[in-house]
């Protein structure tokens, strides 16, 4: 029991996690970072009591934990059926029950940042003596955690990647397509659930800190650490990004375009792919920033996301490798923001992902390109 307990662990729980390492770590920092440690927990009874007090803010966080349970499944059940796990079919010979408890095992871990949560508001909800919230809350999570494992347990019996999600067919674009653009209809139509999630959670981040956070003065740097975490947010869409680009557009290289050219078209790819955000933070103003300031958040969401692609550029590396380097870069930025070094930081952030990608991308694009051939 202990074996099959840590291959579910490492196969399936551990890869779910470090595949989102850069969801988790704005998650964290959105409810935990961002808060003076003296305001925790009083923002968070706050945030609580909003959720259970009406009807509308209740309903929107029940459908994103059931946005989170597609995800789950989204990701267990494309794992669970790639060739080199095939092995997990050998659950099938265990008895009904005991392949139930497994999934069961695997989506508990799955969700368990959801229920940690939900068990805080529960809580709050019962000592308030909100029983119908409570049990609306219960009611909710438990059939979603049901119908989730009811999809692994039907997948791993029927051996098929067909399950519901496979039936969901949302819209294409309907724009003339771009070249820069690829990668972000690739995004669209290969990574539309994470797209999807990755936009719901930043957009509704944003929403609750600009009516939440009240400023008892004018100061900008609330707003940047705000879209730090939302950039970071996206930083496993900009992996899937390059990695699109490392294996379609690998002719690109022979295109009669300049490396500054190139590079503008990274920028305006993620300025795209930023452009709800950018939108919706105006409704924080002018009581969280200015015109003046808003030059800084504008420069920020060009400058990482193509520094985070440049860093791409200098080695081939696996997600892990990605994400540690990610959060040291994270991390830095996070103090920096804190010191008030203004619009110059982003500037030097823009040039060194030039730096990068200028004297790397055709440089990995030979290494590349012999490491295929060798292959």
């Amino acid at each position: 029991m202990k074996i099959i307990a840590k291959i579910l662990q490492s196969v399936l729980v551990n890869h779910f996690y470090k595949l989102n390492a850069g969801f988790f770590i704005f998650l964290f920092f959105a409810l935990f970072g961002v808060v003076r440690g003296g305001q925790l927990i009083e923002f968070h009874l706050g945030l609580i009591q909003a959720i259970l007090s009406g009807p509308l803010f209740l309903l929107i966080i029940i459908c994103i934990w059931g946005l989170y349970t597609i995800k789950c499944i989204n990701y267990i059940t494309k794992r669970m059926m790639e060739p080199g796990l095939s092995f997990l079919t050998c659950l099938n010979r265990l008895p009904k029950k005991q392949v139930w408890a497994w999934m069961s095992f695997v989506h508990f871990e799955v969700y368990l940042p959801v229920l940690a949560y939900v068990a805080v508001i529960i809580s709050v909800a019962i000592k308030a003596h909100q029983y119908q919230q409570a049990v609306l809350i219960i009611v909710s999570n438990l059939l979603f955690f049901i119908g989730a494992v009811s999809i692994y347990f039907k997948t791993l019996q029927a051996h098929s990647t067909a399950t519901f999600l496979s039936n969901i067919r949302i819209p294409s674009l309907p724009f003339k397509k771009q070249y820069f653009l690829f990668p972000f209809y690739f995004i669209w139509a290969e990574r539309k659930w994470m797209f999807l999630l990755t936009k719901l959670f930043t957009l509704v981040y944003l929403y609750g800190f600009i009516q939440f956070y009240e400023p008892y003065r004018y100061d900008i740097r609330p707003v940047l650490l705000s879209f730090l975490l939302i950039i970071t947010a996206h930083s496993t869409l900009i992996y899937q990004i390059r990695d699109f680009e490392n294996e379609n557009l690998l002719f690109s290289r022979n295109l009669p375009i300049g490396i500054l050219k190139r590079f503008f078209q990274c920028i305006g790819l993620y300025l795209v792919l930023l452009t709800p955000e950018l939108l919706f933070i105006w409704k924080g103003y002018p009581l969280h920033f200015n015109l003046l300031d808003f030059s800084q958040i504008f420069l920020m969401v060009l400058s990482i996301p193509a520094f985070l692609h440049a860093i791409l550029y200098t080695s081939i590396m696996n997600g892990d490798e990605y994400m540690k380097m990610v959060f040291a870069f994270i991390a830095v930025l996070f103090f920096l923001i804190l010191y008030d070094l203004g619009i110059l930081l982003f500037v030097f952030v823009l040039i060194f992902a030039f730096v990068f990608f200028y004297f790397h991308i055709y440089e990995f694009e030979r290494a590349n390109t012999v490491n295929t051939s060798e292959g």
